[in-house]
């Protein structure tokens, strides 16, 4: 019915509206006897639009509009020649700006319903800028749309606008972060900055750490060399292992020693804009992708919802060229129920490394880490690392704070022997989910494999399905 009335609207006959007679007095023209040209673009993009309309045409005369609730209806170049919106006639007004925080405390004012008139190499060009839904249902975008007495020239400008949307983007080399809108009406953007985390912060398995640098870090230190050699530079990691044991500290680790790349972290709220964050990505490589605790979309991929989040993600990662320096890191606590083909198959993960429990070496690592501050003896560091074998990181973290803790209120550097007693409190039998949420597994059950601990959303998967419990996993 919309569609039906912006038609009849259209093609109504009314008197000319005073931005009508400017439009075609620039022009030269009738310009609704011209073609036009229009562009779609997010909502995200915002602030890279206006950035790439004053580099493109920095001398534009810039028209507003305004007509009796615009703000629930979208106006673009066909309403604005007619001269009238649904609701009313469009009349000449001063254009509309928004304020777009871009990170670092910055805000670019960008024009949300604007006509620019310019002159391109002596050409007349006359380019719209509107939302194309305000307020009502379905998802907002921004739309551009250019008429010109020669399309060449259009096609051109929108182009050149385009060409400066890149070289201006603001989320180039920045950490930002997709979220939907709750109305489903849009999309947002969050800007991050990353916490440092040291390389000798990062505690693993002997091998391990470098194996990561060498597939992430070494193929974008030599990327024209892999390229002059015909070897592709896109590559996905998997890091997998027991909850606590350090995947997304070396995530974090591995972001901040790669500066100058644009990192884009799937989140909860943004898993239905996986095509929109590797579309960002690609644009801006090099990149990287982030997606942690990836088992718990493909742990249930039976649900509706999350069996297209996954083939989403499956098919971004095998759609990007092979010479873009396109990083994917995905992290997961079950390497068992992630789909095969995310693992498997080439184009998508090229390296799956275990993050495992600690051993003792690594856990007198650990412990001489986070005691920072702490006094202990050696015995005392002996018993500790004896009495935590199976525990994680995180698990030894806690430990190092819950002893400070109990020195804080004597104002007092913590000694071993509130390192023992806090120990001793984690370990009873009353902290038991204490330690799990820490990423100790449950007594006496294996960290992986088919007789690891009940994975909830597998659970509900086979529920979901109407399928029968597999007896492993009872």
């Amino acid at each position: 019915m919309e569609e039906f009335i912006r038609a009849m609207t259209a093609v109504a006959t009314y008197e000319e509206s005073e931005l009508t007679n400017r439009i075609a007095a620039h022009l030269g023209t009738d310009p609704k006897v011209l073609p036009t040209t229009t562009v779609e673009l997010p909502n995200t993009e915002q602030a890279n639009l206006q950035l790439g309309l004053a580099a493109a045409l920095p001398d534009a005369e810039v028209l507003g509009f305004h007509a009796r609730g615009m703000g629930y209806m979208p106006l673009g170049l066909a309403e604005l020649l007619s001269g009238q919106a649904m609701t009313g006639p469009i009349g000449l007004g001063p254009p509309r700006y928004a304020g777009v925080e871009v990170g670092d405390g910055r805000i670019v004012r960008c024009i949300t319903n604007g006509v620019f008139l310019a002159r391109i190499d002596g050409e007349p060009i006359v380019i719209v800028v509107s939302p194309t839904n305000e307020r009502g249902f379905g998802p907002s975008k921004l739309r551009l749309e250019g008429v010109g007495t020669r399309d060449e020239a259009v096609a051109s400008v929108i182009a050149a606008i385009r060409s400066a949307m890149r070289e201006h983007n603001v989320f180039r080399r920045r950490v930002i972060s997709l979220h939907a809108d709750e109305r489903g009406q849009g999309a947002s953007v969050q800007f991050h900055t990353l916490p440092s985390v040291q390389r000798d912060g990062v505690i693993l398995p002997d091998g391990t750490l470098e194996r990561l640098e060498r597939h992430a870090i070494g193929i974008a230190q030599h990327a024209e060399r892999l390229r002059e050699a015909g070897r592709h530079l896109k590559r996905g990691i998997l890091l997998h292992g027991p909850p606590g044991t350090g995947k997304t500290l070396s995530v974090t680790y591995l972001l901040g020693a790669m500066p100058g790349r644009t990192v884009v972290p799937l989140t909860g709220r943004s898993l239905g804009l996986i095509e929109h964050a590797t579309a960002i990505a690609r644009e801006l490589a090099p990149a990287t992708v982030v997606f942690e605790d990836i088992d718990l979309v493909a742990a249930e991929r039976t649900m509706p919802w999350s069996q297209g989040v996954l083939f989403d993600l499956l098919n971004q990662m095998e759609g990007v060229g092979e010479d873009a320096d396109l990083l994917f890191l995905l992290t997961t606590n079950r390497p068992d129920v992630i789909e095969p083909a995310l693992a498997a198959r080439p184009g998508r993960v090229d390296l799956a490394l275990e993050i495992p429990l600690p051993d003792a070496a690594a856990r007198e690592r650990l412990v001489a880490l986070y005691a920072e501050g702490v006094r202990l003896e050696p015995a005392e560091l002996a018993a500790v690392v004896e009495r935590t074998e199976g525990v994680s990181g995180a698990f030894v973290k806690e430990l190092m704070r819950q002893a400070t803790l109990r020195a804080a209120p004597d104002g007092r550097n913590a000694s071993g022997a509130d390192v023992v007693a806090a120990l001793d409190e984690l370990l009873e039998e009353r902290s038991a989910l204490t330690r799990r949420l820490l990423g100790q597994p449950a007594h006496g059950a294996p960290t992986d494999g088919p007789g690891a601990a009940p994975f909830p959303q597998m659970l509900q998967a086979f529920q979901a399905a109407g399928l029968p419990i597999p007896d492993e996993i009872e």
